[in-house]
């Protein structure tokens, strides 16, 4: 092995002998060169048609930004590229330290040139066919680079400024290679590259390290941020190295001189220097479906002529789609804490029990006006879906049919327009105290940390009309702000894995709950033994009632809490086949073998995202919350393992046979 070194130890020391004495009197110019050369080679491959040997000379702007860095003069920057071109070019990639990337981007950035520039992928055509497809990609068929100042938000240095470069096949396909995907002129599509890359690009000109989001998913389901307070971490805690001189000012006096972090670039980098909510969310968005893509082997296809918003959302809608009923990643789980494979009758004899249970919880978006209407509102500022528009036009009184007057949501009834003053009087009064404080010259910009009354909550108010009628006092009801969705319903394995959710918009009627359960064990084989659920017994009524055999085979107990507090002695059905203690197979050694409870306690998780989901768009709402339970249920899963828990999967065809055609 050393002998394989030696020639290459040997060719550098005769590099080095050959370059300038006065050039030597300094060898720390000399690795410094070395180096930073190393981080400016992605620019000078960029610039060159065949990569397989190193250019005779470097780009101007290049030596331009070694000479400002290494402090030596022109010729000895030239010169030393010549010597030690070989060397460097061959050299593997490695990680500056902060202060090298930072020395790098103040010299670099005024001649275009910054660490962590973003390059496509490829420097060929990747389309079959095309004369510009190549198996090589040392000879560039690619041309017309196109560059534009952005800012990357990286984990171990911060944000960078730098320049992205896309480059365009302009003869023959017309597709333009971006860093994340490809475009085609006439397709009006932008196509993935496979894989997962190392940075997201969440706006034109924001890109974010795929370290960074996997942070903010994870701060997400653990954490229960907001993405304005993972910005907000990240801008005041990560953005700047120095950031813990520049929070601690008095602290760090002697080192304030330290954190001068390209001040003269920044204020006239034309990208504002801040990570922004809307780039978090969607970076996490983006993020999630290139893994989900990544783990089938597929390819994410987006609209390339779209705001960010817009382009994600027909994606969005089809992992939702996905995702209903069986599609949650960890529906095969079983372990010891919700299988048990026990004895029935003798050691030939073994029968299985598995226990999911059913619980609800108050979480919803905003949603249709008209009672359990399921069609997406056009936006959240409308009441309506776009096929109950019409109703707008009406006064918002409950059972007042009249039409609307100008500008309000009542009709011109003295009493409906009362009541809708007095719904909106709290937010005209602090209207006008806003407008005091900007008459004394105080401006109090509005913050979501202290959030505000909204005029898309849904209220119902009540008042008495003036006046007794005959039949005594009576109120009038209106609705003036939106709907929302009545509650998330969510079945678990007693272990904290959850293996299916769904939103419930008007109520949590017992007939919902029975199609949300057949949905998630649609074939005999995949019925669980015991079902739990806090309304059981009118769950059972309800089936008997239809005639709905789906679950004849499944015992349908209470949870022990909900049966000792909201059940009553009296109820002979709910006794005879709700009450726990009536299923032995759920006892062991006088306690109770399974955590009928689960929900209750996961729902607590679950309520810690109220604020952040309650203005959140459907299709958005659903993404986010199926994400966070698939990373969770990971993480339940982890942890199951380390437990001695013994987690393994079902085979699907164990549950879903395969019927002979």
């Amino acid at each position: 092995m050393l002998a394989d070194t030696l020639p290459a130890y040997s060719d550098t020391f005769e590099a080095l002998s050959s370059l300038p004495i006065d050039t030597l009197s300094d060898l720390n110019k000399v690795f410094r060169f070395v180096r930073f050369s190393s981080l400016a080679l992605p620019a000078v491959r960029h610039e060159m048609h065949n990569t397989t040997l190193p250019p005779l000379t470097l780009p101007p702007s290049v030596e331009a930004v070694l000479v400002g860095i290494t402090e030596m003069d022109l010729a000895s920057v030239k010169k030393g590229w010549s010597l030690l071109r070989h060397l460097i070019w061959s050299s593997q990639e490695f990680l500056p330290s902060s202060d090298e990337v930072e020395l790098f981007n103040l010299h670099g950035l005024c001649y275009g040139l910054a660490y962590g520039d973003l390059y496509p992928p490829t420097r060929v055509c990747l389309t079959q066919g095309c004369p510009n497809q190549r198996d090589c990609n040392s000879v560039a068929t690619l041309s017309d680079p196109v560059k534009y100042q952005a800012v990357r938000f990286t984990l171990a240095s911060g944000y960078f400024l730098f320049t992205q470069p896309p480059l365009i096949v302009v003869v023959h396909c017309h597709r333009r290679y971006h860093h994340n995907y490809v475009v085609h002129k006439d397709s009006d599509s932008r196509v993935y590259y496979g894989g997962v890359p190392d940075t997201i690009q969440a706006a034109t000109h924001f890109f974010i390290d795929s370290q960074v989001v996997e942070i903010f998913a994870n701060a997400k389901v653990f954490g229960w941020l907001s993405s304005l307070n993972c910005a907000r971490i990240y801008n005041v805690s990560i953005a700047d190295r120095h950031a813990y001189i520049r929070n601690n000012p008095t602290a760090f006096h002697q080192l304030r001189q330290a954190c001068c972090h390209l001040e003269q670039l920044k204020a006239t980098w034309p990208v504002k220097l801040e990570m922004r909510d809307a780039d978090v969310l969607n970076g996490f968005f983006i993020y999630s479906l290139l893994l989900e893509k990544a783990e089938r082997r597929g390819r994410l296809v987006l609209p390339h002529d779209a705001t960010q918003k817009e382009r994600i959302e027909d994606a969005l809608i089809v992992r939702n789609k996905d995702m209903e009923g069986t599609g949650q990643e960890a529906y095969y789980h079983a372990c010891s804490q919700c299988f048990v494979v026990e004895a029935d009758g003798g050691e030939s004899n073994r029968v299985k029990i598995q226990v999911a249970v059913c619980d609800g919880i108050t979480l919803g978006h905003p949603c249709c006006s008209i009672h359990d209407c399921k069609v997406p509102l056009g936006n959240l500022r409308q009441r309506y879906c776009p096929i109950h528009q019409g109703n707008s036009k009406i006064c918002a009184v409950d059972k007042c049919d009249n039409p609307c007057s100008p500008n309000s949501q009542t009709c011109n009834i003295t009493e409906h327009r009362t009541l809708e003053e007095a719904y909106f009087r709290p937010a005209k009064a602090l209207f006008q105290l806003r407008h005091r404080l900007q008459k004394a010259g105080i401006t109090v910009p509005g913050d979501p940390t202290f959030p505000e009354i909204l005029d898309g909550e849904e209220e119902t108010l009540d008042i008495d009309c003036s006046g007794k009628p005959e039949d005594g006092n009576r109120k009038l009801r209106a609705r003036f702000g939106c709907r929302r969705t009545h509650n998330e319903q969510i079945m678990m394995r007693p272990c904290g894995v959850i293996l299916a959710r769904a939103t419930f918009f008007g109520s949590e009627a017992v007939s919902a709950v029975n199609e949300f359960a057949k949905a998630i064990f649609p074939t005999p084989l995949s019925t669980p033994e015991f079902l739990v659920f806090d309304n059981n017994c009118k769950l059972r009524a309800h089936q008997e009632a239809i005639h709905d055999c789906h679950f004849s085979k499944t015992g349908m107990p209470v949870d022990v809490f909900h049966f000792n507090s909201k059940h009553k002695e009296t109820d002979t059905y709910c006794q005879k086949h709700c009450n726990p203690a009536f299923f032995p197979e759920l006892i062991q050694d006088g306690k109770w073998r399974f955590n009928t409870s689960i929900c209750e306690q996961t729902n607590v998780w679950l309520g810690g995202y109220q604020a952040i989901l309650r203005n959140m768009s459907v299709h958005r709402y659903n993404f986010y919350l199926d994400e966070l339970i698939k990373r969770r249920n990971r993480y339940v899963i982890q942890q199951l393992a380390r437990d001695g828990q013994e987690p393994w999967t079902i085979p699907a065809a164990a549950i879903f046979p395969v019927m002979p055609v």
